[in-house]
């Protein structure tokens, strides 16, 4: 009986003791190091953010962290400390249009280059004199930009497994074809390189090494995250898991695309196999391009995370996973440049990049200085890419390095436009940098047309700082267009303008400048079927000579489709000398003016001495203007806007220019649109205007725009009245208007109508098409 007693005893404490170590054993061991995996596929790789906010709802953060193409996008910036919300903003704060062009934000290019840019339908480069067909490829600046400005902070870490989580990406080797796994040196450049998408974006030049998306070797590399140590990998892919069938290639295209991937799709199913826990999305009709679905993508990305929570909940249990701390969002830290050195540049100087870029060696500086300092670069259009790296010398300071891509020499582009006022168009312009002097710019461009125009446009930069330029402009411009009474045509105006101009204007500015230079202005005017004017007038003579200061600030987003921005320009222009003359068909001397019926002879020198007359001395002219584009949402603005003009003058008879207002061109600089009547349907030496317009944008590319303003009027007023009562409202109109536009490749595609409260008549527009007026819509 004792002896089972002691048994049982003893039982007992052997199976405590056994109890007591197990448990012991358990908790001493080490929670398994997880890897999360997450798989190129450009757009859809933004499904990736919806997964990994799953994640950290359930208490699962990854360990090691591998991404490939646009995996290492999210992968990166989510191992240097952004979490899921934060990278939900940055994918909704993306302008993706420009993500996936070769175009920038309008308001980043420099003043004197915007009424040139993104208005062709072919630009064409020559190279050493030859013609260089564009490769189409994406140079990805806005890209770059985005990628600095987000890894910003990881520049105080060495290495990749100094980050909060330790980060792998994979590059391909265009040389060799083999795959580069990144795990140290500068962010930007190995997710650059990872998301080089051959057939979309340009290869990354990574030194003397040339490469491509990482997806072409191994797009799912749960490999590379295993040789780190993971012992528990969840996977996402949301590219293809094999190869596919020959009636889902899609074309040639497809065809050479998988030939391509041939070995990552074959790593890419033994790569499955060994993921535990492994994420399949089913992203519907969503492509690698469908960067502007992000919301929808967004949106199936948390209704797959969703369904794996309960995997994810599970695993952080069973997987030992303790509570986590937060990893707060990355600071931008201030670093200290060292030095300085330009890459790539052969047209443009090292000072003169170096000026635009605002930074000089000994200065501290944060993200947003060489962000704008890029943009201060990029802007002068003369460049496919430009972006920076920094090395670390020290703890303390870096050594910065710009890189561009310079554009070549000269270029030729071409453009078609129409509209129901000025006709059908073909657009040539040549650009040519350095060709009289160094850091200069010249356009020759023409506008081959009923109503034909022609510009030289010379730029040269002056100063060490190049913060201002010496500009040659010349116009040649004919007018031929309505001239209406009460709504109805009554006269086609006739103008063949030779304008010159030679000004200084400041150029350390994005948004703004200021103009300061004289004006020689020859016009010939005559009109058709007019009935007052008398027979045998050849034509009239209008010249003058002026100086003028102008300030014109734009930060609109768009020149044609702003969505938010503001537009100012103040203008003075002081007329020294005018000289008129009125010049009679060949054999004519006399002329008969219509007097209520009686024919009053007029001769050669009494028309003469009639022109003398009423010929101005000088006088002064200011012309104003103001919008705002006021954001209501993403896809409706308010758009309040104001301007006029006064002519300031101690005469009141004499025969001032007048400013032009009406329609919805700007031919000129100078021409004020005006909803409700055609182009330059008033023309007065003294106006003034406000109105609104709403803006609404029901899906992509297509704008609806209606508007309403007033307008008030008056011929020339002695200067000692032009503030009196009379000066704009001795003639007033209110005017309304719409019109539907639509962004196409070829340019706007405007049809508008409006009408106004003095006729009533309805007034209709069409446009297509770039053209060389100011705006195109």
């Amino acid at each position: 009986m004792a002896s089972t007693i002691y048994r049982v005893i003893f039982t007992v404490l052997l199976l405590c003791f056994s109890s007591h170590y197990l448990m012991g054993q358990v908790s001493s061991e080490k929670p398994a190091r997880i890897g999360l995996v997450l798989s190129g596929g450009g757009a859809k790789g933004i499904a990736h953010v919806g997964v990994i906010k799953a994640m950290e709802e359930a208490g699962l953060r990854p360990d090691y962290i591998v991404g490939t193409s646009m995996g290492s996008v999210i992968g990166g910036l989510y191992a240097i400390g952004y979490s899921a919300d934060d990278l939900e903003k940055v994918i909704r704060s993306t302008n993706w249009d420009l993500v996936v062009s070769n175009r920038v934000d309008f308001k980043d290019i420099a003043f004197e280059e915007k009424e040139y840019y993104n208005r062709y339908l072919l630009e064409v480069p020559f190279n050493k004199g030859k013609l260089t067909l564009p490769s189409g490829l994406i140079h990805g600046q806005v890209l770059s930009e985005i990628l600095h400005y987000y890894t910003f902070p990881a520049s105080q870490y060495q290495d990749f497994d100094e980050f909060p989580i330790p980060f792998r990406c994979i590059a391909t080797d265009v040389r060799t074809g083999k795959p580069i796994v990144f795990d140290k040196g500068y962010l930007h450049d190995a997710i650059r390189s990872s998301i080089a998408i051959p057939t979309a974006f340009t290869a990354f030049n990574l030194d003397s090494t040339l490469v491509v998306d990482g997806g072409v070797v191994n797009n799912f590399p749960v490999d590379i995250v295993r040789a780190m140590g993971a012992d528990f990998v969840i996977g996402v892919n949301v590219s293809d898991e094999d190869f596919l069938e020959i009636e889902e290639l899609g074309g040639f295209g497809g065809i050479l695309m998988q030939i391509a991937m041939a070995e990552s799709l074959r790593k890419t199913s033994v790569n499955i196999e060994d993921t535990d826990i492994y994420i399949k999305p089913d992203l519907g009709p969503y492509s690698t391009g469908s960067f502007g679905e992000y919301d929808a993508i967004l949106k199936l990305g948390e209704k797959v995370g969703k369904d794996f929570f309960d995997q994810f909940k599970k695993a952080a249990d069973s997987l030992g996973v303790r509570n986590l701390t937060k990893i707060e969002t990355p600071i931008s830290p201030e670093v200290k440049i060292h030095s300085i050195d330009v890459k790539g540049n052969r047209l443009f100087s090292d000072d003169f990049i170096e000026s635009k870029l605002g930074v000089v060696p000994g200065q501290t500086v944060n993200r947003d200085d060489l962000q704008e300092g890029v943009r201060n670069i990029f802007g002068v259009n003369g460049f496919y890419k430009v972006d920076y790296s920094m090395k670390p010398i020290n703890d303390q300071e870096f050594d910065l390095s710009i890189r561009t891509i310079e554009k070549p020499k000269t270029a030729f582009s071409t453009a078609l436009h129409y509209d129901n006022i000025f006709s059908v168009g073909l657009l040539a312009n040549w650009t040519i940098r350095n060709w009289i002097g160094k850091s200069s710019r010249t356009v020759l461009v023409a506008d081959i047309s009923k109503n034909p125009k022609f510009r030289i446009d010379h730029y040269k930069y002056l100063g060490s700082q190049k913060k201002v330029a010496l500009n040659f402009r010349y116009n040649f411009l004919k007018q031929e267009f309505p001239g209406y009474e009460n709504g109805e045509l009554s006269r086609i105006n006739i103008f063949n303008t030779n304008r010159s101009e030679l000004q200084l204007i400041t150029t350390n500015s994005l948004k703004e400048a200021f103009y300061l230079g004289f004006i020689t202005d020859l016009s010939e005017s005559k009109i058709q079927f007019d009935q007052i004017l008398p027979e045998g007038v050849r034509n009239g003579i209008d010249n003058y000579v002026s100086a003028r200061a102008r300030y014109y600030r734009n930060s609109q987003d768009d020149r044609n489709f702003p969505t938010r921005g503001a537009e100012g320009l103040l203008e003075a222009e002081y007329r020294f000398k005018t000289w008129l003359k009125i010049n009679l068909e060949k054999g004519v001397d006399t002329i008969y003016l219509d007097a209520g019926g009686v024919q009053i002879p007029l001769g050669k020198d009494q028309l003469d001495q009639l022109v003398e007359d009423i010929t101005p001395d000088s006088y002064l002219t200011l012309l104003g203007r103001y919008s705002k584009l006021l954001p209501i949402s993403q896809s409706f603005q308010i758009k309040p806007f104001i301007g006029g003009g006064l002519t300031l003058s101690k005469q009141s008879s004499q025969s001032f220019r007048d400013f032009f207002v009406g329609g919805y061109q700007m031919v000129r600089f100078i021409d004020n649109r005006f909803w409700g009547l055609n182009y330059a349907e008033i023309t007065a030496q003294n106006f003034g205007k406000l109105g609104m317009e709403l803006q609404v944008i029901p899906m992509k590319k297509l704008f609806l725009r209606g508007g309403i303003n007033w307008l008030g009027y008056s011929d020339q007023i002695p200067i000692e009245e032009v503030f009196g009562k009379n000066t704009f409202t001795q003639n007033t109109l209110l005017g309304y208007g719409a019109d539907i536009s639509y962004q196409s490749i070829l340019g706007p595609i405007t049809l508008g109508m409006g009408s106004n409260s003095t006729d009533k008549k309805l007034r209709t527009y069409l446009s297509i098409g770039f053209s060389l007026n100011y705006q195109d819509r």
